[in-house]
C-alpha cells in the first residue's frame, strides 16, 4: 500500500509538472492579471515611501534608493522566489499553506513526527498572510485614488470617501465570484504594465544618467556614508516586494511556466523601468517627492494615469482577498481552521470560493484602515512588517524542503538559505521601528489569528489521542448484534461521518443507547484530509462489508478538494452490494461535539481549552461541511474529551 501510494504521488507530480510546463498565452494573460497585480501597483508608493523616509532628496539618496529597490527585486522576487521557491510545489499547487503541508509530508514520508516548531512556523505565516489581505486593499486602492490630488487640489477631501466606496462595492460584489471580473484582469494589467515601461522610458530618454544605478555600487556607497538612513529606507524598499509570495501561492492555477515569462518577458523590465522614470523625475524635480509616480505622467497623461492606476489596484485587491478564501478552504481542510462556510462561486474553474466569514472580516479590517490611517503614506509603515515576516517564514519553511523533501546535503541548504534568511531578517529588522506608527496592526492581527489556529490545531490534535482510545468498530458491533437485546432494525440508511476509520463514532452509540434502533442499512465513514493537495480517483475509496448491513466507507481527499457526501454515496451505490442509494429514505446521524474542560491534563491551559470549545461550538455544521440538506440531518450530543 505504501508503494502504491509513492507511485499515485509520483503521476500526480508528472501531471501536475506537464501543467507547470504550459506558458500558453492564455495563461500568461491570467498570470499578468491575477499573479502581478500586487507587485505590479507597488511602484505607485514604493520608491516615493523610501525617499521621504530618508527625509531628504538629494541624488545620493534618489540613486541609493533605487539600487537598493533594483537590487532587492534581483535577490528577492528574481532569485529567491522565481527560482528556489516555486520549485517547491506540493504536486502543483503553492502559497504558506501548501508549503506547510509539503514539509509535514515530507517527515510522513520518512516516517518522523514533524517538529511542531515548523507547523507553528507555518500557522505563524498564514496568520500574517490574512494581515497582509487586510492591508493590501486599503494602501493600494489609497494611493491611487490619491492621484486624483494631483489633477486637481479640490478632489482632496474626496479621497477617503472615494477610496471607501470603492472597497465597499468590491467586498460586496465577491459573493458573486470573481469569474466575470478576473477575464478583464489581463488586459486591464497588460496596459498598466505598458503604461509603466512607457512612461518609465520616455522620462529616462530625457535623463539617462540615472541608468547608473543599475551598479549596487550606489545601495553600498549610500550604507556605508549614511548607514542610519539606509537602514531606514530598508523599511520602504520592501514596499517594492509586496505580491511576491503571489508567484508561489498562483502556480497551481497558471503554472511555473506561465508566471516565470510573465515575470520575465513583462513584469520585471516593466516595474524596473519604471522605478528609473521615478528616480529621473525626482533628481531633477526634486518638488515631486510626495508623488513621484503621478509627476512622472506627462501632463496629458495624468487623468488616463489616475484611472488605469484605480483600476490596476482594484485588481490588486481582489487578487489578495481571492487569495484569503482559498487558503481559509486549504486550512479547514488541513486541521488549522475550525468549519466555516465555503461557497463555490464557478463550476468551471477550481480554486474559486467564497467564504462569507472572512469576507466580512477582511471588509471590516480594510474600512478600518483606510478610514483610521487616511494616507496610503501611514498605511506604508503598517504594510512592511506583514510582507516581512511572511517572506521570512517561507524561507524557514524552504529550508526544510530543501533538506527533507528534496534531499540536499547539508552545505547546500546552508549556502542556499543562509543569505536569504540574512536578507529576510535584515528587512524585518527595518520594519520594526515601524511598529508603532501602524506596524501594530499586521502583527495584532497575525498573533490573535496564530492564537487562534494553533489552539485549534493543537485542540484537534488532543481530541484524535482520545478517538484513538475509542471503541474498534467490529468490537462494538459485535457486541451488538451477539447480546440478547439487540437493537430494533428499522427501514432506510443511516450514514454516520466520522473522521477516525476503524473505530466507533460517538453519534453511533449514542443512537443506539438513546433510541435502541439501528437501520437496516447502516454505513459508517471516515473522511481523511490528506496533506497532499489532490487524491488519485483509484485510491479514493475503500470500502468494507461489516455483515449485518452494515459498512465502512473510507474516503481521502486533498485539501484543496471540497468533500460532497450525497454525491460519493450515489457513486457508490454499486459497491456495497445491493443498496442503492436514496436521499428520501437516508438519515445522517452528525455529532454535535461539546469539548469538556479539564480533561487535557496539563497539555493545554484551561483558558486554551475554552477557546477551543468556543471555535468548536461556533464554526459552521457539518451538514454544510459535507454538502447536507438540513431535512435529513440528525445532530447527537457528543462529549470530546481533550
Amino acid at each position: 500500500m505504501h508503494a502504491q501510494t509513492l507511485k499515485q504521488r509520483t503521476d500526480r507530480r508528472e501531471a501536475s509538472t506537464a501543467h507547470s510546463e504550459s506558458a500558453s498565452g492564455a495563461l500568461v494573460l491570467g498570470a499578468l492579471g491575477v499573479v502581478f497585480g500586487d507587485i505590479g501597483t507597488s511602484p505607485i508608493y514604493a520608491l516615493r515611501q523610501a525617499v521621504v523616509d530618508a527625509g531628504r532628496v538629494d541624488v545620493q539618496i534618489v540613486m541609493g534608493v533605487l539600487s537598493m529597490i533594483v537590487w532587492a527585486v534581483v535577490i528577492v522576487l528574481m532569485l529567491k522566489y522565481a527560482l528556489y521557491v516555486m520549485r517547491a510545489d506540493n504536486e502543483g499547487e503553492g502559497g504558506i499553506i501548501a508549503l506547510t503541508a509539503l514539509v509535514r509530508s515530507g517527515y510522513e514520508r520518512a516516517q518522523r513526527r514533524v517538529p511542531r516548531t515548523l507547523l507553528l512556523a507555518g500557522l505563524f505565516g498564514a496568520a500574517m498572510f490574512y494581515g497582509d489581505s487586510m492591508i493590501t486593499p486599503a494602501v493600494s486602492v489609497l494611493s491611487a485614488v490619491e492621484g486624483l490630488s494631483e489633477i486637481s487640489p479640490a478632489f482632496g477631501p474626496w479621497v477617503v470617501p472615494i477610496a471607501a466606496a470603492i472597497l465597499i462595492a468590491l467586498f460586496v460584489v465577491q459573493r458573486r465570484g470573481s469569474t466575470a471580473v478576473g477575464r478583464m484582469f489581463g488586459p486591464v494589467m497588460g496596459v498598466w504594465f505598458a503604461s509603466l515601461a512607457a512612461v518609465g522610458g520616455y522620462r529616462i530618454a530625457q535623463h539617462p544618467e540615472v541608468l547608473k544605478a543599475l551598479s549596487p555600487q550606489w545601495a553600498l556607497s549610500l550604507a556605508i556614508a549614511r548607514p542610519g538612513i539606509a537602514f531606514t529606507i530598508l523599511g520602504a524598499v520592501i514596499l517594492a516586494l509586496t505580491g511576491a509570495e503571489a508567484l508561489y501561492a498562483d502556480i497551481g492555477h497558471f503554472g511555473r511556466r506561465a508566471i516565470r515569462v510573465a515575470l520575465v518577458a513583462i513584469v520585471f523590465p516593466s516595474i524596473i523601468i519604471g522605478y528609473f522614470g521615478q528616480a529621473a523625475t525626482l533628481l531633477f524635480e526634486p518638488g515631486s517627492f510626495q508623488q513621484p509616480f503621478f509627476h512622472a505622467l506627462p501632463s496629458w497623461a495624468l487623468i488616463p494615469g489616475v484611472v488605469i492606476a484605480m483600476l490596476a489596484t482594484i485588481i490588486a485587491s481582489q487578487a489578495v482577498i481571492s487569495g484569503a478564501f482559498s487558503m481559509t478552504s486549504q486550512a479547514i481542510e488541513l486541521g488549522f481552521l475550525p468549519r466555516m462556510r465555503i461557497i463555490e462561486t464557478s463550476k468551471q474553474q477550481r480554486g474559486q470560493v467564497y467564504s462569507p466569514a472572512v469576507n466580512a472580516i477582511l471588509f471590516a479590517s480594510v474600512l478600518f484602515l483606510v478610514l483610521g490611517f487616511q494616507t496610503s503614506a501611514k498605511l506604508t509603515s503598517a504594510y512592511g512588517i506583514a510582507v516581512g515576516l511572511t517572506m521570512l517564514i517561507t524561507t524557514i519553511q524552504m529550508t526544510s524542503v530543501s533538506r527533507n523533501v528534496w534531499g540536499w546535503p547539508g552545505w547546500c541548504v546552508v549556502l542556499v538559505s543562509a543569505p536569504l534568511l540574512a536578507v529576510d531578517l535584515t528587512l524585518v529588522a527595518a520594519n520594526i521601528p515601524k511598529i508603532p506608527s501602524g506596524g501594530w496592526f499586521p502583527v495584532t492581527v497575525g498573533l490573535v489569528l496564530f492564537l487562534l489556529m494553533s489552539t485549534w490545531n493543537r485542540g484537534r490534535e488532543l481530541a484524535a489521542v482520545h478517538a484513538d482510545r475509542a471503541e474498534p468498530l467490529d468490537q462494538f458491533l459485535n457486541h451488538v448484534f451477539n447480546r440478547d437485546e439487540r437493537p430494533a432494525r428499522v427501514r432506510g440508511t443511516a450514514v454516520y461521518p466520522g473522521n477516525k476509520a476503524g473505530m466507533t463514532p460517538a453519534a453511533l452509540k449514542s443512537n443506539i443507547r438513546h433510541n435502541g434502533v439501528l437501520h437496516e442499512t447502516a454505513i459508517f465513514f471516515a473522511n481523511l484530509s490528506e496533506s497532499a493537495p489532490r487524491i488519485d480517483e483509484a485510491m479514493r475509496i475503500e470500502t468494507r462489508d461489516l455483515g449485518n448491513g452494515c459498512y465502512e466507507i473510507i474516503a481521502r481527499h486533498g485539501f484543496v478538494e471540497r468533500m460532497n457526501l450525497p454525491r460519493l454515496l450515489e457513486s457508490l451505490s454499486a459497491r456495497l452490494g445491493d443498496w442503492t442509494y436514496d436521499p428520501a429514505h437516508t438519515t445522517f446521524f452528525l455529532p454535535r461535539d461539546e469539548v469538556i474542560k479539564g480533561c487535557s491534563h496539563g497539555e493545554m491551559t484551561r483558558w486554551r481549552e475554552a477557546l477551543f470549545g468556543q471555535m468548536s461550538f461556533h464554526s459552521a455544521s457539518s451538514a454544510e461541511y459535507y454538502g447536507l440538506r438540513p431535512e435529513d440531518v440528525v445532530e447527537l450530543g457528543v462529549q470530546i474529551a481533550l
